[in-house]
């Protein structure tokens, strides 16, 4: 029996080009930090510092995911979100680098064009991703633990 090519691969890949407006990041819901993207960017708001250190000030650990959770209630934002943007976004999470690649988003024609309605940076003119590059980055954030219903 022959697979079914995704979706995305039929077109030849997918436009998405990140205007770094900030829009996901007031998204509610939870972003998933591993340890150590936690360390580095604990250590960049504090040198020396480690996840621990700012733990119930950016995020809490959650043992079920083994991950650090960032919770965005509606109406507020990602803590990491500041005036020009995302204040770490050279070492971002993964769960934000992978954005938004994620199965979810690109799981049905339908998925990808609602989320557009959400993210400016999913454009005609934006990058071209292949459906390989796709792939990858889909797979990365499944690797990320996160699987939170928020």
């Amino acid at each position: 029996m022959r697979e079914s090519k995704p979706w995305y691969e039929v077109r030849g890949g997918l436009h998405f080009r990140c205007t770094q407006c900030g829009k996901c990041c007031k998204t509610p819901g939870y972003v998933a930090v591993m340890p150590e993207e936690a360390n580095a960017i604990a250590d960049r708001f504090r040198p020396g510092a480690d996840a621990f250190d700012l733990a119930g000030e950016l995020w809490n650990w959650e043992l079920g995911y083994n991950a650090w959770l960032i919770h965005v209630e509606d109406g507020e934002s990602c803590p990491l979100l500041g005036p020009e943007g995302c204040t770490v976004h050279d070492i971002k999470p993964k769960q934000c680098a992978t954005y938004p690649f994620w199965p979810e988003v690109i799981a049905s024609p339908s998925e990808w064009a609602a989320e557009s309605l959400r993210c400016e940076g999913i454009d005609p003119d934006g990058d071209v991703y292949t459906p390989d590059l796709i792939k990858i980055i889909a797979l990365e954030k499944r690797l990320t633990n996160e699987n939170i219903d928020a």
